[in-house]
């Protein structure tokens, strides 16, 4: 499983209730989505209101509020693999930290120092290393 963005929240939360999950990526998801709300441009915003299919951004908001992996990341035990940038502005690298800190599973973190969101302007940093990471776990041969 490898989930970037939202989906990097999607993905360890499914992690969390789906034992057939072997391993999982996650890529800048918030740990608490209605933490960082107030934060996020307007056009995020929105764009989750509209695929939520909320009314109004206030529903969209009790919509995020309910994005929480408080109760679920105990429940991740395989190998999960946490990225971040340290100069994300839309989700701080603490929610990556407060993943890796949750998770009952073997647990790698990386914090890009000078990524931004999804890493996206340093992808050489992280790249290989997750696909290498995941083909171990999956028992395949790195390329």
């Amino acid at each position: 499983m490898w989930g970037v963005s939202l989906g990097g929240y999607y993905a360890p939360r499914a992690t969390a209730y789906e034992r057939r999950i072997r391993a999982c990526i996650a890529l800048s998801g918030p740990f608490e989505w209605k933490e960082i709300w107030g934060t996020l441009p307007l056009l995020t915003r929105e764009a989750f209101r509209v695929r939520s299919h909320c009314i109004s951004e206030a529903d969209a908001l009790k919509n995020a509020a309910s994005l929480s992996m408080k109760d679920a990341a105990v429940k991740i035990a395989c190998p999960i693999f946490i990225v971040t940038g340290r100069e994300d502005r839309l989700v701080p690298a603490s929610h990556a930290e407060r993943l890796a800190k949750a998770v009952s599973g073997p647990v790698e973190l990386l914090i890009v120092e000078d990524g931004g969101h999804n890493a996206n302007n340093r992808p050489y940093r992280y790249r290989s290393r997750t696909a290498d990471w995941l083909a171990g776990q999956l028992g395949l041969p790195r390329i």
